[in-house]
């Protein structure tokens, strides 16, 4: 489907997207607060991080809600959530094995503590993913697709959820209406995560606007 949100085309992926949708959350991530403990090396963390981003790519394309703009890259990776849980990738800690190579104990450590983070008492969306190509940021286009789905969100009266991974994004998201949660690290020497939830919005009778 096709949407227009303000100046910003806005259309779902589809499988034929998969490299862009690769490349915008590889690009996007490279330099993201959780890189240097994931992968030190820029250079190695760039090899890692594209087969990384296509398998989970692959899998929300095929299983989760993907929404991207036309006019520059950016994605939002969403997954409605049932007690906490997502559909799981198949053969993941093989192939998460095969990817990361020795930094895999991180990636598990870090899958590890986001799930246990989780909240795990009401349906919600999960929005897994938000990214804007380096060079296309600051003109809006997180933003863009976080009012388009939040429209949808607040007209089916569900409630949202994600982590920021610095007060930079924690700040974009709370302008957004989500509320902070408890905050938790990835390891006793890792970053920081922001748990943030934005409630349901309520459920408009006939007659109210």
């Amino acid at each position: 489907m096709n949407y227009q949100s303000n100046d910003t085309a806005i259309r779902d992926a589809k499988p034929d997207d998969l490299e862009t949708v690769t490349d915008v959350l590889a690009e996007a991530f490279l330099h993201g607060d959780l890189g240097p403990w994931l992968i030190p090396h820029l250079d190695t963390r760039h090899k890692v991080y594209v087969p990384y981003f296509e398998m989970l790519a692959q899998h929300a394309i095929e299983y989760g809600h993907v929404e991207i703009t036309d006019e520059a890259p950016a994605v939002a990776i969403w997954y409605t959530v049932a007690g906490g849980r997502q559909p799981a990738i198949h053969g993941y800690d093989t192939r998460l094995r095969e990817i990361t190579g020795k930094y895999y104990r991180r990636f598990v450590e870090m899958d590890r503590a986001m799930g246990e983070h989780h909240p795990r008492d009401q349906w919600h969306q999960y929005l897994a993913f938000l990214a804007v190509d380096p060079e296309h940021q600051g003109r809006g286009l997180g933003s863009a697709l976080l009012k388009h789905h939040h429209a949808e969100l607040d007209q089916a009266g569900t409630p949202s959820f994600l982590e920021a991974t610095g007060t930079r994004n924690r700040h974009l998201y709370t302008r957004h209406g989500y509320l902070p949660r408890p905050t938790y690290r990835l390891s006793p020497d890792g970053p920081q995560l922001y748990p943030l939830w934005r409630p349901a919005a309520p459920h408009q009778t006939a007659g109210q606007s």
